[in-house]
Order: structure tokens, then C-alpha cells, then sequence
């Protein structure tokens, strides 16, 4: 599965290192801390070297508490902050747990429990390593690009594992056709195969995009089922992503969707991010896109889910970029904040115009 970008650059070099010093994620809570008062515990924990559900079952098996509820799912191969809850019961039992890679930075009581996205987003903070002066500047050029335009939206290799066999595995669970003793491994599988059909998805409209703004309208109007009225205005659209008729749009202001019927009345709020294109996450109550955008999407869909389904931004736009390099050491900083679900390695991905996916061995 090949995550393609629409950036025209060379691929620039440089070395990534997913660990605790050069990887640094901050989640970035969905409510300010209220009165210190409620029948929950919530906790902002450090960990290092434990993904979250490693971390959830050493305080699970150590405090014989079963319902620690937290927001999002943090990366193993790094420093991550984030935020969990329990009833406040287990206070006492909480305060009493030790662990090397655990630091409980601060507690407080709620009334409410945290439930899977309950968070903003995340804040990210990387050093890539073995960067060239030349490359610096490479890496600043692509950088202030994301910054204007954004940048696909596409799903993390951590989403899926490095098995092989993990989409047959993940599309039989999807569909009903295995089931996974834990629970939680099953739902996680399920969210893959979803995962692995919007990239495909993605990947292919990016494809398009490039197509529509390389090509001219003759050679668009012969492959492609568009008026020349549309051409003109899909090679005039802004952004990551042409817009096709029929395509679902989040409007970011009353965060509803909507279809898109008439391309030129859409140009405006999408230039202004008033208005995002969405792609599918297979299920039975998902909204389907239409025409042209609807006959592309179709590829990448399963109407055999056992899921609600929903729809996912295709386009994100990173906030608070900031970056530095010192030239001794060949060591580019940069740091920004991410919508939850979006993963800081695609932007890296994005920089690097390559793929990036960890080699096993």
C-alpha cells in the first residue's frame, strides 16, 4: 500500500529515529480542567518505550481495575504524554503504582470519563538526523507548502502492523468472518481493513489530482466523464485534492457534510478551509458519495462490514509548525500539532516524498 503525495520534489534525505529522544508527542486534551471534583480519576501520564495498551494492562493488572478509559492511542517507540481516567475508587491504588517508563505527571477529579476521542489532537516534536545544509532548505520549502495547502490524510503505517497477511486477516474480522478473543484486538482489526481501503482510496484521487492538473481539458474530457465546464473548474480548485462532483464535504463551521453539486460555489470555503473533502470508512450507516466522485469511491468499498462506518477528512491541515537546524550537528527540529487521527510519520512521509515505513529484519 503505497502513500502517494501530490509534492513535485526530488526525495530529500535524511534519518529518522522513532525513540524516546528524537520522537515526542503531547496530547492535546478535548476539555480544559474544570472544578477538581467528579467520581472519576483523571490522570496525565508520561510513558516510554509502552504503546498504550501495554500500558493500560500493566495498570489493569496492578490495580484490579478493568475500566480505564483513555482518548487515543499513543506510539511505543517514543516519549507520549496523554490523558486516562478511572472510577475514582482506584485513587488509592493508582498513587501506589510504580513503574520505570510510567510518570504520573498530574491527577485531578472529574465528573466524566474519557472515551476514545476525547482529544484535540497531538503535539509533536522530531529531530531528523543526517540532514544536509541543502536538505534543510529542501525540507523549509516543503514545510511552508503544508502550511498553505495541507497535505493528505492518510492513515499511518502503525495502523497496520507489519504482517503480511494482516489485510486478509483484518478483512475476514471486518466482515464477521473470524473472531478475535480480546476484544479490543478485533475492534482495532476491523478499524484496519477500513484503514488499508481509504488509503487505496486516497492514494488513487491523489493520482487524479496530479492527472488533472498535468493534463488539458481535451485529454481529461476523453478519459474521464466531465463536462468542459467541470474541467475549467477542477483545474482551477485549490489545494491537495480536485473536488469531483458528487464528493462529501465536512463543512468545518457547523461540522455537518454536505455533497458537492456545483464546483465553483465550493472553491471559496475550500480555499479558506471552510470546507473539507472526505472519504469513506466502510459501513452500513455511512454516508456514499455520487457521480463521478461515487464511481471512484465504490472501488474502496465493502458493503459485508459489520461497522456503522463514517467519513474521514481526505485533507490536513498542520498547525504551529515550527522548525530549526543546527548545521553542526546535522540535526533538523521540527514541531507541530496535529486534528486527532492524523499522524505526524505522514508528514514526515510528505517531507521526504518516500516511504518511511520501518525495515524488519
Amino acid at each position: 500500500m503505497k502513500r502517494i503525495f501530490k509534492q513535485k520534489h526530488s526525495p530529500i534525505s535524511f534519518r529518522f529515529r522513532q525513540n524516546t529522544e528524537d520522537f515526542i508527542v503531547d496530547e492535546v486534551p478535548l476539555y480544559e480542567q474544570g472544578p477538581d471534583k467528579g467520581n472519576y480519576l483523571i490522570a496525565k501520564v508520561q510513558k516510554q518505550e509502552l504503546s498504550t495498551m501495554e500500558m493500560l494492562n500493566l495498570l489493569e493488572s496492578n490495580m484490579d481495575c478493568h475500566s480505564i478509559g483513555y482518548a487515543g492511542l499513543k506510539d511505543k517507540h517514543a516519549t507520549t504524554t496523554q490523558y486516562i481516567s478511572m472510577p475514582l475508587k482506584f485513587a488509592k491504588n493508582f498513587e501506589k503504582f510504580k513503574h520505570p517508563r510510567i510518570k504520573v505527571l498530574e491527577y485531578f477529579r472529574s465528573p466524566e470519563k474519557l472515551n476514545i476521542g476525547d482529544l484535540k489532537g497531538n503535539h509533536f516534536q522530531i529531530r531528523l538526523h543526517d540532514v544536509t545544509p541543502d536538505n534543510a532548505i529542501a525540507l523549509k520549502s516543503v514545510l511552508d507548502t503544508i502550511m498553505r495547502e495541507g497535505m493528505p490524510n492518510y492513515f499511518g503505517y502503525q495502523r497496520f502492523g507489519h504482517d503480511s497477511a494482516n489485510f486478509d486477516k483484518a478483512k475476514e474480522v471486518a466482515r464477521g468472518e473470524r473472531i478475535m478473543k480480546d476484544k479490543k484486538v478485533h475492534k482495532i482489526m476491523l478499524h484496519a481493513y477500513q484503514s488499508y481501503l481509504f488509503n487505496d482510496w486516497l492514494a488513487e484521487r491523489i493520482r487524479l489530482s496530479k492527472s488533472i492538473e498535468k493534463l488539458s481539458c481535451e485529454e481529461l474530457l476523453v478519459n474521464h466523464d466531465v463536462s468542459e465546464q467541470e474541467c475549467e473548474q477542477l483545474k482551477n480548485q485549490p489545494g491537495q485534492l480536485a473536488v469531483l462532483p458528487g464528493d462529501i464535504m465536512l463543512d468545518t463551521m457547523t461540522d455537518k457534510w454536505l455533497n458537492v453539486t456545483d464546483l465553483q460555489s465550493i472553491r471559496k470555503p475550500y480555499k479558506e478551509r471552510k470546507l473539507i473533502p472526505t472519504g469513506l470508512l466502510p459501513g452500513s450507516k455511512a454516508w456514499r458519495s455520487k457521480g463521478m466522485a461515487g464511481e471512484i469511491e465504490s472501488r474502496y468499498d465493502d458493503l459485508l462490514l459489520e461497522s456503522l462506518g463514517t467519513r474521514r477528512e481526505a485533507i490536513v491541515y498542520p498547525k504551529q509548525i515550527r522548525s530549526s537546524y543546527d548545521e553542526a550537528e546535522k540535526v533538523f527540529t521540527l514541531s507541530f500539532t496535529l486534528p486527532k487521527g492524523a499522524y505526524a510519520t505522514v508528514l514526515l512521509e510528505n517531507l521526504a516524498n518516500r516511504d518511511l515505513t520501518p525495515k524488519q529484519s
